[in-house]
């Protein structure tokens, strides 16, 4: 309970369970419905101390709010669709698809991981990324459009940090980001995503240094009002769940690497490898965070558990970043020399994952 009271979790919680009481009552679901009331009861409980009473009585109140939108909410999807957007998307896929890579499979596993559209890929290499628990690098997700989301940044920031640039810059970071969801889907997950994106440049803009715990809490709640059946959505659950494990485990994790070294060692010399195992540790402790808080739900729900997910994530992850990052440059130029790096870029990619699959 200190734990949540730290971090601020206790409203989101409040509203999601307000919502699934909502839904649940809907949908004649007792046991789901009982679940939810008695998360409420628990927790309010520890809110006893006197000082605590009115934080008692707002997490009712929010508990109310989601109840409310669970009952109203309705069972059609959000027409969150642009078709001009739609458009776009299809051109950028016909685009990939008629770049002059040697290998066919590059050119469509672009596609699945630019746009999301997996059509063209072969059972065998999906096959591939389900085995060796990368399945998650496939499906469009948090990741792709946080590795753009950077990128861009990086790109734009060059122009320098004038004040007014610096507004534009975050105003065009939001934009982009929402274009890119409606394009490719508006995903759960690639919702979450955006609005991370725009709670984060919104505290920049106004000078606000707003901590992950609060950009989370606001990104649920909001996803959530906007669409309150989202909850019952995997990939909205696995994509929270992740960034929970990211929010509080990970730097708890990161933590455990020592700062400095050990006395009576030389610096210059086990410099490089230090920080090549710091950054290995790095990588660990963020799989490790959500796997623990999204292997559970997975195992129960597809019955299944990536064993190297671990290794998996340490090699792929910043082949990952190579191959996003190489393919969009050679979109752009359509240099020959970037186009050979991005497809052995992929072609590394797929080996990984093939490798680790046969395991």
């Amino acid at each position: 309970m200190v734990f949540a009271q730290e971090e601020n979790i206790g409203r989101p919680l409040c509203f999601t369970m307000g919502i699934i009481l909502g839904l649940a009552t809907r949908e004649v679901q007792l046991w789901l419905a009982s679940a939810a009331l008695a998360f409420l009861l628990l927790y309010t409980n520890f809110f006893r101390k006197k000082w605590l009473k009115k934080e008692k009585f707002f997490l009712i109140c929010v508990f109310a709010t989601g109840l409310l939108c669970g009952l109203l909410a309705e069972d059609e999807a959000p027409l969150w669709h642009w078709s001009r957007a739609e458009e776009w998307a299809d051109d950028l896929r016909a685009y990939i698809r008629s770049l002059p890579y040697r290998d066919s499979t590059t050119g469509e596993l672009l596609c699945a991981l630019l746009t999301g559209d997996r059509s063209g890929l072969s059972f065998e290499l999906k096959n591939a990324f389900r085995q060796s628990g990368a399945s998650h690098l496939l499906a469009l997700s948090g990741m792709h459009i946080g590795i753009l989301y950077l990128g861009f940044s990086w790109v734009l920031g060059l122009a320098g940090n004038v004040p007014v640039w610096k507004k534009t810059r975050g105003a065009l970071l939001v934009m982009l980001g929402g274009i890119y969801t409606l394009a490719v889907g508006a995903g759960p997950s690639i919702v979450r995503a955006w609005l991370f994106i725009t709670l984060r440049e919104t505290a920049v803009l106004l000078e606000r240094k707003v901590p992950p715990s609060d950009i989370l809490s606001g990104a649920l709640i909001l996803q959530e009002a906007l669409y309150p059946p989202a909850v019952k959505e995997i990939g909205f659950q696995l994509s929270y769940l992740a960034m929970t494990g990211i929010v509080f485990l990970y730097p708890r994790l990161q933590r455990w690497w020592p700062e400095e070294s050990a006395p009576g060692t030389s610096r210059k010399s086990g410099g490089l490898l230090s920080k090549l195992l710091h950054k290995v540790w790095d990588i660990s402790a963020l799989s490790i965070s959500c796997q623990v808080f999204t292997g559970p739900l997975a195992w129960w729900k597809f019955g299944s558990f990536p064993l190297f997910f671990l290794l998996t994530n340490l090699l792929c992850m910043p082949l990952m970043t190579l191959v996003m990052a190489s393919a969009l440059l050679a979109l752009a130029t359509r240099m020959p020399m970037l186009l050979t790096v991005s497809e052995a870029c992929c072609q590394a990619l797929v080996f990984t994952l093939e490798t680790i699959a046969a395991l």
